[in-house]
């Protein structure tokens, strides 16, 4: 291996960057904070056990694994805030807590945090000299570096929605199954979500091996996935432009749910719209069902199975359908050599991971470096 990764905590770093301006209307109070070797929800299931809180109470952008430093933030609505003492008490105990390094700032806003309100993650992440690399493979990553700013990379899901030896997947099939009972909390709605997202890698890596990186039909977003207001469908060169909120009311409760009328007609621009496919759940925006496309869409998802397990089921379980961006390009990219490490900055959506940008840098250049660190294409033939 050419590399070693993650030798201190300092070797990765991730900063949420918010989307909008704060009002300091009081009504939510926000923490940006710092932590190290300590995963997001740790951190909330402490501030929950200590202050009898439930885990809806407290409100993130995304969550952050334990093997970097991450500068991310928490919001709790005022009445929650009281419960827990108020500000300094609820600062204090956050400064308590093992890992959390630092309390980078505080204010207020009239609205929680949400997955879609954090707008980009900076990412700076150096690789460390492990042994000399020849000089073909420097030039190869920086020729991957240089076409990862004008060529899409596949935006998959990661081992840590997986976990090891793909955890949380077997677990969805043997509820799926009726071997193992349904039960209502977090911990085991997030692994419902894995069944999905493998399902959704599979389908991206077998569009990127047919060369599939838009086609007629596809369902469209900008880069900030804004599914309320900027939702089209791409065909040939034009988009075609729906309001997402009125299909929700005329297809309230249906498996799936087609654009049923245009507002607006736009030009395609190239990087600015990207497109997208479905996490298999329940209540999914679709693509018009007489269009080619969708009938390769319909074959994935009777492929899958999950419509047989019943509306009943997965209404229980309470996890509904969403569309994921397929492709990702990292912004403002800037890398530096020093004495053959490697180091590297780029911002990319909240919706990605890092991961992704570092497999398809390095995963024909040094494999066994990818193969040590977890970095692997999961997909659902090597079940």
């Amino acid at each position: 291996m050419y590399f070693s990764f993650k030798t201190q905590p300092e070797d990765f770093l991730v900063k949420e960057v918010l989307e909008y301006p704060l009002d300091w209307i009081w009504d939510f109070f926000y923490i940006f904070f710092e932590k190290r070797l300590i995963n997001t929800m740790d951190v909330i299931n402490t501030i929950c056990h200590e202050y009898h809180l439930k885990r809806n109470h407290l409100w993130i952008c995304w969550l952050k694994d334990k093997d970097w430093i991450t500068q991310q933030r928490i919001s709790i609505h005022k009445k929650y805030l009281l419960q827990c003492w108020w500000e300094n008490k609820f600062l204090s105990f956050m400064r308590w807590i093992k890992w959390i390094t630092d309390i980078i700032d505080t204010w207020r806003h009239s609205s929680p945090l949400s997955v879609w309100k954090n707008k980009w993650n900076i990412f700076t992440i150096t690789l460390k000299k492990r042994e000399n690399l020849p000089e073909p493979l420097k030039d190869s990553i920086n020729t991957n570096l240089i076409n990862f700013q004008k060529n899409w990379i596949p935006n998959i899901f990661w081992y840590q929605r997986f976990w090891k030896w793909n955890k949380n997947f077997k677990k969805v099939l043997k509820i799926l199954s009726w071997e193992e009972k349904i039960s209502d909390n977090y911990e085991q709605k997030f692994k419902f979500q894995t069944f999905g997202s493998l399902r959704f890698n599979e389908y991206i890596m077998r569009r990127r091996e047919n060369s599939d990186l838009l086609i007629d039909w596809d369902i469209m977003v900008n880069w900030r996935n804004a599914f309320w207001t900027n939702i089209s469908v791409y065909s040939k060169n034009k988009l075609h432009h729906f309001d997402y909120r009125e299909e929700k009311k005329i297809h309230e409760w249906s498996t799936f749910r087609e654009p049923s009328e245009f507002q607006r007609t736009s030009d395609y621009i190239k990087w600015k719209r990207i497109p997208t496919w479905i996490v298999l759940w329940t209540e999914q925006l679709v693509c018009k069902d007489w269009t080619a496309w969708r009938i390769y869409d319909d074959s994935i998802i009777k492929e899958s199975k999950f419509l047989e397990w019943g509306e009943n089921l997965l209404r229980k379980i309470g996890i509904f359908w969403y569309r994921r961006p397929l492709w990702i390009i990292p912004q403002e990219l800037e890398r530096d050599w020093n004495n053959w490490d490697l180091f590297l900055k780029f911002f990319l959506p909240t919706w990605c991971y890092a991961s992704s940008f570092l497999t398809f840098l390095l995963k024909d250049i040094d494999p066994k470096w990818c193969e040590s660190n977890n970095l692997k294409i999961l997909r659902i033939n090597q079940l």
